[in-house]
């Protein structure tokens, strides 16, 4: 059973503190965090403004896609079928409904191309069309995950992806998904909750993953005084909750945060209009009043006066951006990424209050966190497995390798069941231990470790060398270069087998082992 009274040794704070606030210690971190101090780094980590990035953002700015806008995207990156998609956009200009027309096969997924793009031995070659966008991405986020010194905000902006999950497989999000990290995500991951829930609410991105940019009142009028139907729209489509439930259930309230399902389709109707202009062309948010319905909406027994419009919707993000649920549910869903997955109440409660109190500074709810007795506790120590980013991103920065190309590292998560930014249920991925220990997952861990550390891996240099390790036979020296606290007997063992077989490099060996041991699988 988990000890949240008992403090954790001097010795071990440091490596608990690298392997949660960042994506894992590289060579030189633990001692110079020891020396400047815990309190110091962290205050450093949480204003990432004032540390030096330039080397990850110069290896960044080859890739072209996520300097464009959504609309260059599209233009430079169209699909195959841009024809039949140019013709639908031409539609919607002159005003016929290409809403509707282009939707079927703008919401169809498509056939997962952009994960081809890689794998196997084609890894290497530059995709085409909409998936070189896709894969930018993925190179951009392995990328500053490995390099950037501005780790927790990473962490950050990985975890709100997450929380915000938006498949980039689904037709026009193939395009608006850049504009999303980069404006919606990033800017915000450590300020204020509520700007961070209208930015992602406005999203275009968000706004067609959840197809509430097809949501229609079913009656409408400009004063909310005379309705009438909207016959000819509503004889197509009508009001959609798919937003406004996911909205409640993931983004603000958790699925126990005391809505109804009257909440959600109240909510649903104050985001009507809530739409997308030209979104085959990597369109921008627009509110439009002939969608909207401007009828009174009771939410959360809070009621909303008619006639509102777009502020309809502004005013149910502020009443969930602020409500008790949502503060308990962020700090739960922090507290289980960071701490452990069943945190203490007491925890939960602190960052609660204090997110209540900040008006949902999501950087002072991380400082109540991290300043927390549990989260320096027994009870915390390894308590958390690493999803396949946080694993294969680890591996890199402990060997301090040199990545090239980050496609065939993308290409691992493939295997390993985390596919940047292919998840499509808008749960996103989780980081509940459950989630990534099979078998199988393990299996494909260590045959990226043992692959890795030989240099098998395209794109991906290793020097094992470079470790400092003088006694190469000795696998407690080689845990330590590689910033693991200690190893179990049952490791020892399978390293000491592995090293008696006549073709084995003794320190690539053991570093490829203790990679891919289940000590290095646990933060």
């Amino acid at each position: 059973m988990a000890d949240w009274r008992e403090p954790l040794p001097e010795d071990q704070r440091v490596w608990h503190l690298l392997n949660r606030v960042t994506f894992g210690p590289r060579p030189g971190d633990v001692a110079r965090v020891e020396k400047m101090g815990a309190k110091a780094f962290l205050e450093e980590q949480f204003h990432p403004e004032g540390i030096d990035d330039s080397a990850v953002e110069r290896k960044i700015a080859s890739l072209p896609t996520l300097s464009m806008s959504s609309e260059e995207l599209a233009e430079n990156f169209p699909a195959k079928n841009q024809a039949q998609q140019q013709a639908q956009a031409r539609a919607q200009e002159s005003g016929k409904g290409s809403e509707d027309s282009a939707s079927a096969e703008m919401t169809r997924p498509d056939s997962g191309r952009d994960v081809a793009a890689m794998q196997g031995p084609g890894a290497m070659q530059e995709p085409e069309g909409p998936r070189r966008i896709t894969v930018e991405l993925a190179r951009e986020q392995l990328w500053r995950a490995i390099y950037s010194q501005r780790q927790l905000e990473e962490v950050m902006v990985q975890f709100w992806m997450n929380h915000f999950n938006i498949f980039a497989g689904k037709g026009a999000d193939r395009w608006l998904i850049t504009s999303f990290e980069r404006q919606a995500i990033r800017p915000h991951a450590l300020g204020k909750f509520g700007e961070l829930l209208v930015e992602t609410a406005k999203s275009p991105a968000m706004l067609f993953y959840l197809d509430n940019w097809l949501s229609v009142a079913p009656y409408t009028t400009t004063d909310g005084s005379v309705y009438r139907p909207l016959a000819k729209l509503q004889n197509r489509r009508g009001l959609n909750e798919n937003y406004a439930r996911e909205l409640m259930e993931l983004h603000t309230m958790g699925v126990e945060g005391g809505y109804t399902q009257h909440d959600v389709r109240e909510v649903a109707r104050c985001f009507t209009g809530w739409t997308i202009h030209r979104p085959l062309q990597g369109g921008s948010f627009f509110f439009n009043p002939r969608l909207h319905d401007f009828g009174e909406k009771v939410v959360l027994r809070h009621k909303i006066k008619p006639g509102g419009g777009e502020a309809d919707g502004h005013e149910v993000l502020h009443l969930l951006a602020h409500h008790p649920s949502t503060a308990r549910f962020i700090s739960r869903k922090l507290a289980v990424r960071f701490v452990a997955d069943n945190p203490p109440q007491s925890l939960i409660d602190k960052m609660a209050k204090t997110f209540t109190r900040t008006d949902g500074d999501i950087r002072e709810v991380l400082k109540t966190m991290l300043e927390s007795r549990e989260f320096w506790s027994e009870g915390a120590w390894q308590a958390k497995v690493k999803s396949p980013l946080e694993m294969v991103a680890g591996s890199l920065r402990a060997l301090d390798a040199q990545v090239n190309s980050a496609i065939s590292a993308a290409y691992v998560l493939n295997q390993m069941g985390e596919p940047l930014y292919r998840k499509e249920e808008p749960t996103g991925y989780s980081s509940a231990n459950a989630a990534w220990m099979n078998s199988a997952a393990l299996l494909s861990r260590m045959n990226f470790a043992l692959g890795l550390v030989a240099n098998r891996i395209p794109g991906i240099q290793v020097d094992v060398a470079k470790l400092g390790v003088t006694s190469p036979d000795d696998p407690k020296q080689m845990a330590r270069a590689l910033s693991l606290m200690d190893i179990s007997e049952q490791t020892r063992s399978a390293i000491a087998e592995s090293l008696k077989q006549k073709d084995a490099q003794p320190a690539a060996t053991m570093a490829g082992l203790l990679l891919g041991s289940p000590e290095f699988q646990r933060r």
